[in-house]
């Protein structure tokens, strides 16, 4: 028998129909298949779509991918080494989640596991739900990646393990997948599935997507630390883009808070342009936002998430033009916090900090010290940032409530441990919801108070910087070196052969800062770094009263198989920027080829 979501109409699965009856696949196909995927804390992805085309809508998933989820499932399990452990199961808004999840639902039911089925969620609606007695999630989704591509995500207790915790429990998983017969055991599994259980599992599907959402909606309540009264007096435009958003709490909690919401593209996989939400995927929110505002003055921002929900970027209204602009990614994680740590620091909290990733623009310091608020930095990947906040929180006294990755925009707010557009969205509307934060706001940047709330007033008040968006084109690098020790050691006889030629035009002085998992080492050289050395690595110019300048930054990609530059400088300076962006990408060229050839 079909199950289908009620609310959306979409097939979930068939119980009486095993998808690995008649598997072709061999062991070797699977250990051949495997080489695709890249494994990290990030989320475990590769392109599923059986085409390999990654801009692939199909839904078709090869044999060697549905043996490999089945393997992923069953090592999640173990590692939780749980009679009948409890599990939380969702998947994005890609057409390759419904075979994926249908295996691993399956392999799960085989190995005694208590599964939840919530189908379509999205990833901080999953992982706040995860908190509810849950062992552990288990999360299908590619994030911002294109739509041909998929992966897997798990956790517990509202956030994905981090680093130390996926390092011990890939070289598990891939023992499974090198060792003999891992095609028939995956096929055994799943044919041992209880049909009826399976069954039982679906129908409870919709009960337990409105506990879910019941659950997610208070939990961002208490996110933003809102009174009962707390009200959102403006109007959204919601640009969904088919992501898993479009089946969550969004258009009907933000009219329960008050908000007029606009909603464009808001089924599940009516994705009208590229996931990723910046740039140019933007720009259907901004049009949208500037016609709806003539009609109605009250809509002034708009947000675009990603496939899974958890990065939203935004765009909003110059009232005094009436054209909406795009906020940058850099630039709504600046907003964000300059509220939340305004918010803060005004309540009277002791010791307030901030921990953000890496590549995060030095404008957030800026802002910081204007609260006196300290800035600490983790490697890229929202768990690394995560638990450098725990580790301030727990061992150093820090009260550290808002933390992110200012590179892809979005913010993550305690107990939080995910990005969440409706916390950024819930934020913006603290300044008309808490008396008295917009002005002490206005105060702090020395401007004077304007009497209406404006959003664009704090916009225009924060510091000015020239960054590169970490998902245009030239912060992208394919090379060919897979070894980052050598990698880095070519880049670094670069780097110190030229970087006197760059110190010109303001920029007095250099070190360098290198980050792996949350910790950050000062220095130059293979001493400040483990391997593999696929950490952050920054270069940091000063001018000379030893102010901050410019900084380079490079990382090997965690969900991608790129290397990613960036160049971030204080103040309105593109011709700087780019000068010193063709250099940081000359370096690593030059770099991949003394190593590759």
């Amino acid at each position: 028998m079909k199950y289908f979501d009620r609310i959306t109409g979409f097939f979930i699965a068939d119980p009486s129909k095993d998808p690995l009856k008649g598997c072709t696949a061999s062991d070797e196909d699977v250990r051949a298949t495997i080489k695709k995927y890249i494994l990290s804390a990030s989320g475990w992805r590769a392109v599923f779509a059986k085409s390999l085309d990654e801009e692939d809508f199909s839904g078709e998933v090869s044999d060697a991918d549905l043996v490999i989820a089945s393997t992923v499932a069953r090592t999640f399990l173990e590692y939780l080494g749980r009679p009948r452990p409890r599990i939380l199961v969702g998947v994005d808004a890609r057409p390759t989640g419904e075979a994926l999840c249908d295996v691993v639902v399956r392999t799960m039911i085989a190995l005694n596991a208590e599964v939840t089925h919530l189908f379509f969620a999205s990833a901080p609606e999953i992982m706040a739900y995860s908190n509810a007695g849950f062992d552990g999630f288990f999360y299908i989704s590619a994030s911002h990646n294109p739509i041909g591509h998929n992966g897997f995500k798990f956790g517990a207790n509202g956030g994905v393990y981090n680093k130390s915790i996926i390092d011990k429990i890939i070289p598990v998983f891939l023992d499974k997948i090198g060792s003999s017969g891992v095609v028939k055991t995956a096929m055994a599994l799943s044919a041992q599935c209880d049909e009826d259980f399976y069954a039982e599992i679906l129908m409870k599907h919709d009960d337990d997507k409105v506990r879910a959402f019941d659950y997610y909606r208070q939990f961002v309540l208490r996110i933003a630390t809102a009174h009962k009264l707390f009200r959102i007096p403006f109007g959204i435009v919601a640009e969904m883009n088919g992501s898993a958003r479009s089946a969550s709490i969004d258009i009907p909690y933000l009219n329960k808070m008050g908000a007029k919401v606009w909603a464009v593209n808001a089924q599940p996989r009516q994705i009208a342009h590229a996931i990723v939400p910046e740039g140019e995927n933007l720009e259907l929110c901004r049009r949208t936002l500037e016609e709806v505002y003539q009609k109605d003055h009250s809509y002034i921002i708009g947000y675009v998430p990603d496939n899974d929900g958890d990065r939203g970027n935004f765009v909003y209204i110059r009232k005094e033009t009436g054209k909406a602009h795009i906020l940058h990614a850099q630039e709504v994680f600046a907003l964000v916090l300059t509220i939340d740590i305004a918010h803060q620091v005004m309540a009277g909290d002791k010791r307030p900090a901030v921990a953000v990733n890496g590549p995060t623009s030095s404008m957030v310091d800026e802002i910081a010290a204007k609260f006196n608020v300290k800035v600490f930095r983790a490697d890229v990947g929202e768990a690394n940032v995560v638990t450098l906040a725990q580790k301030l929180r727990e061992e150093e006294g820090y009260q550290v409530h808002i933390c992110g990755e200012g590179s892809n925009g979005g913010n993550i707010t305690h107990p939080a441990k995910v990005r969440d557009p409706m916390n950024s969205i819930m934020s913006i509307a603290k300044l008309y919801s808490i008396p008295g934060l917009y002005d002490f706001l206005l105060s702090s940047f020395g401007l004077e108070k304007t009497g209406e709330v404006s959003v664009e007033a704090i916009i225009d008040a924060l510091p000015k910087y020239t960054t590169t968006p970490a998902f245009s084109k030239d912060a992208v690098m394919r090379i060919k070196s897979q070894d980052f020790d050598e990698l880095k050691l070519a880049y670094e006889s670069i780097l110190e052969k030229e970087v006197g030629n760059y110190l010109t035009g303001g920029l007095a002085s250099w070190e360098v800062r290198q980050i792996e998992g949350i910790v950050e080492q000062v220095g130059i050289g293979p001493e400040h770094r483990n391997h593999p050395s696929t950490g952050g690595y920054k270069v940091i110019f000063r001018d000379k009263d030893g102010g901050f300048a410019a900084y380079l930054w490079l990382s090997k990609s965690k969900t991608e198989p790129v290397m990613r530059v960036m160049v971030d400088v204080k103040g309105d300076n593109a011709a700087l920027h780019d000068r010193l962006l063709e250099w940081q990408r000359s370096m690593v060229a030059r770099a991949d080829s003394m190593i590759c050839g």
